[in-house]
């Protein structure tokens, strides 16, 4: 029996699990989901409704790295340090959970933006989309899921910069986290801040390219000074990432 992944086609932490499986050559079958219509698919098998979930012939696995802890070994090639997994878990929070917060805070303004981004097929940059069905509910409730306020916005830049510049002073003086080899932090990096370097490799470039992102959006990623790690997720991207679905 082959696995089903469970995935948003736009979301960083499936893209995470994804490339973690396809680095391992696991076999699984992909099942990109629309956000909000999820939630029947995944109600009988979890509680907490959030992507990936990984459904094997052994059970139910839901999160990126719980995904990549079955497949590791195979993928990396030796299990992940006490210090890997500590900055995984800090990648994590301070820039894949603040990204989320920021790309909504950016894009629920704008229906058409996130009812391009939530199709499970790209769009073309010249169609028109509609907004997803109910979609100020949608909204609402992203707002609410990701504290879209402006507290909590300044705190999570600051959480943002803070692992960024963590980032920055290991990857200036070495190509991978642990000195020696493409591991779990490298992975977690590039695939949680893929959508702000865009590598031409991503499977969610189709559907970030398919939208005119809002110019605010584009004038604070310029703001961030995050090139060193841009061109480093590029690098990973070309030298690692290949796609079985």
């Amino acid at each position: 029996m082959s696995s089903t992944l469970y995935t948003f086609p736009i979301s960083h932490f499936s893209e995470k699990a994804r490339w973690g499986l396809d680095l391992a050559n696991y076999p699984y079958n992909l099942k990109p989901m629309v956000p909000g219509e999820h939630i029947q698919t995944l109600k009988p098998l979890v509680n907490d409704l959030y992507v990936p979930v990984l459904e094997t012939e052994n059970g139910i696995i839901q999160g990126s790295g719980n995904i990549l802890d079955i497949i590791e070994e195979k993928a990396f090639g030796h299990k992940a340090s006490p210090e890997e997994k500590l900055m995984e878990e800090k990648v994590d929070i301070q820039i894949g959970k603040s990204l989320q917060t920021f790309l909504y805070h950016f894009i629920l303004d704008y229906p058409e933006i996130v009812g391009k981004l939530f199709l499970l097929e790209p769009a073309a940059p010249s169609d028109s989309v509609a907004a997803p069905e109910h979609f100020d509910l949608i909204a609402l409730s992203l707002k609410r899921r990701y504290k879209i306020t402006p507290k909590n916005l300044e705190a999570v830049k600051q959480a943002l910069d803070e692992g960024s510049k963590e980032l920055i002073a290991v990857y200036k003086n070495q190509k991978y986290f642990n000195g020696k080899s493409f591991g779990r932090v490298d992975l977690t990096f590039a695939s949680l801040m893929g959508m702000l370097a865009a590598p031409e490799e991503s499977p969610a470039y189709p559907w970030f390219t398919s939208v005119q992102m809002p110019e605010a959006f584009l004038t604070w990623r310029k703001e961030l000074g995050f090139e060193l790690l841009f061109d480093k997720i590029k690098e990973f991207y070309k030298e690692f990432r290949n796609q079985s679905k």
